[in-house]
């Protein structure tokens, strides 16, 4: 990849490696500590990484065997790298096991700031216990306008497992972010350079009140966006983001705000395109009515 401009972060984005404490397949198909050894093999590739992220759904069984599992991959990535690592859990983390390994209070919002060469990284749990669907409790949102009252020296990085854009299929979107609208009221106008999120198991770029969200693909599997509506569908498949991200230029007269690049990497594996799982509607339209938010 082309050099950094001064003061540029480059960071990696992985997301929803579903790990198993026992080993157990994924949807009884997919090895995902073998798939998130080939990503960050890949991953290992990259030139001038300073932060590896993780946006949630990190294990599939909340055990704390899967959690010790992935930090020692991932510090063993970083390390040598003296790269940091930024987490947040998902719908399919356990916060108990997480916080075990990870720290924090397991029975609160596993939230968390990361500073790195003058970037600050908000990470915010949006896992709703026992649920599939995201939310940002009021708190967290007055947590995150008191962080964001004070700019960081060269901005912000935003981290969710819920992403704040609409979802590629129906069951997707039964169970996404709620009011995502009042995230975008925040960050409005502050220094969030970017918004990095997983869940849907496929790359997705849009923006939220003007600052660009990065959706990674999976590690453990990839949604296939075109199957028929109301279905769901996945295949083999694995996949990270890079991302660079220029600061802000603080030249005289200037103003200007440096410039976004995400670059999706394709991770491949001879069974590439076979299919995970395959759900009809009457089941899809039940686990969303079993995991999705509370009906009104």
């Amino acid at each position: 990849m082309q050099p950094l401009a001064p003061g540029a972060l480059r960071l990696v984005h992985v997301s929803d490696s579903h790990l198993t404490g026992d080993g157990t397949l994924h949807q009884g198909v997919v090895d995902t500590t073998a798939a998130l050894d080939r990503v960050l093999a890949e991953a290992g590739r990259v030139e001038g990484v300073r932060l590896l992220v993780g946006s949630g759904d990190l294990s599939d069984d909340g055990s704390s065997a899967s959690y010790r599992l992935l930090r020692g991959r991932l510090d063993s990535w970083a390390a040598p790298r003296g790269a940091a690592v930024a987490l947040v859990p998902g719908n399919h983390d356990l916060r108990a096991g997480f916080a075990e390994v990870f720290g924090g209070d397991p029975d609160a919002p596993l939230d968390r700031v990361v500073e790195v060469d003058g970037w600050r990284v908000i990470g915010l749990d949006t896992s709703v216990p026992g649920a599939g669907y995201g939310d940002l409790r009021p708190r967290q949102l007055d947590l995150l306008r008191d962080l964001l009252a004070t700019p960081a020296a060269r901005g912000t990085v935003l981290v969710l497992h819920h992403p704040p854009l609409p979802a590629p299929t129906t069951l997707h979107e039964a169970l996404a972010l709620r009011a995502p609208e009042a995230l975008a009221a925040v960050i409005d106008g502050t220094d969030v350079r970017v918004v990095l999120a997983g869940h849907y198991h496929h790359h997705i770029v849009g923006d939220l009140a003007g600052v660009p969200v990065i959706v990674a693909p999976g590690v453990a599997n990839d949604t296939d966006v075109a199957a028929p509506e109301g279905t769901e569908r996945a295949v083999r498949g694995s996949g990270f983001v890079v991302v660079d991200i220029e600061p802000m230029d603080v030249e005289p007269g200037g103003g200007h705000v440096g410039g976004v690049r995400s670059t999706v990497v394709r991770v491949y594996d001879a069974h590439d395109g076979d299919e995970v799982f395959s759900l009809d509607r009457d089941t899809v339209e039940r686990i969303a009515a079993e995991a999705g938010p509370p009906r009104d």
